[in-house]
């Protein structure tokens, strides 16, 4: 665990996912209509933020033009990578000094640009992951309730060192290693899978988890939109499901255990 100057635990609170999307008002109306997720801001750019009251989901309008690159994002502020599907993830700190004085000098980060995002540094962790800080918050009110955002999964080459950046570098806490070489770190309320196998094909956050109350009540809200949760086998705990743009994400009544 990390602690910061005053001997305090210095814990980051995962609470961001952005998608680079075609269409997010369609993104919205998915995940708003299955998951009850609500409209919390709109930008010029087209993009929208949604929260389940705890949780941040952006999705970002994807860029067709073409823009110089300044530090970690675009020179017009857009992300670098413009590739389709989820993009980058964030944390909630107290301060942000207080995380950058942990990162070595071999880590990239830069200023987010300030255009009413909720972001202030982009960091990108040793193994090309981007990720977000912010100690304003990302929009939302730290209402936790279901369905609602509680696991992320990232790959990353080594699960063992990852593990020990973002327990030294953000205080996360480690949970628990599996038999396949997966490391599980925690905040409290949400978890983070650290794996070294792509379950998509590319590198970086692979799929993030929502949790419900009820899974009978989550299977009428999919047949609505035309989607199919099936039910669960003797042993599993999740459904792996696609949103309207092809993104990965699961769906648990049990959860993580974070």
């Amino acid at each position: 665990m990390a602690l910061s100057e005053n001997g305090g635990a210095t814990v980051a609170k995962i609470r961001h996912i952005a998608f680079i999307v075609k269409e997010p008002q369609k993104l919205y109306d998915f995940y708003h209509h299955i998951f009850d997720v609500e409209d919390v801001r709109r930008s010029d750019t087209g993009a929208i933020h949604v929260i389940d009251g705890f949780f941040n989901l952006a999705f970002l309008q994807q860029v067709q033009t073409e823009s110089e690159v300044a530090s970690t994002h675009r020179a017009d502020g857009a992300e670098v990578n413009q590739r389709q599907g989820i993009n980058h993830y964030g944390f909630t700190v107290d301060k942000l000094d207080d995380v950058l004085s942990r990162l070595d000098d071999s880590i990239k980060f830069g200023e987010s640009p300030q255009n009413g995002r909720p972001a202030e540094l982009r960091v990108i962790d040793p193994w090309g992951n981007n990720f977000d800080l912010s100690s304003r918050g990302f929009l939302g009110r730290e209402e936790k309730k279901l369905p609602g955002v509680r696991h992320m999964v990232v790959q990353v080459d080594r699960p063992d060192k990852a593990a020990e950046f973002y327990t030294s570098a953000l205080g996360l806490e480690e949970l628990r290693r599996d038999a396949d070489g997966s490391i599980v770190l925690g905040d409290g309320d949400i978890t983070m899978g650290l794996v070294d196998e792509p379950f998509i094909g590319r590198p970086g956050i692979q799929y993030f988890g929502l949790q419900v109350e009820d899974w009978s009540a989550a299977q009428k809200r999919f047949k609505d939109v035309g989607s199919d949760l099936p039910d669960l086998r003797a042993g599993q705990t999740e459904a792996r499901m696609r949103d309207p743009e092809g993104n990965l994400f699961v769906v648990s009544e049990q959860g993580w255990g974070a």
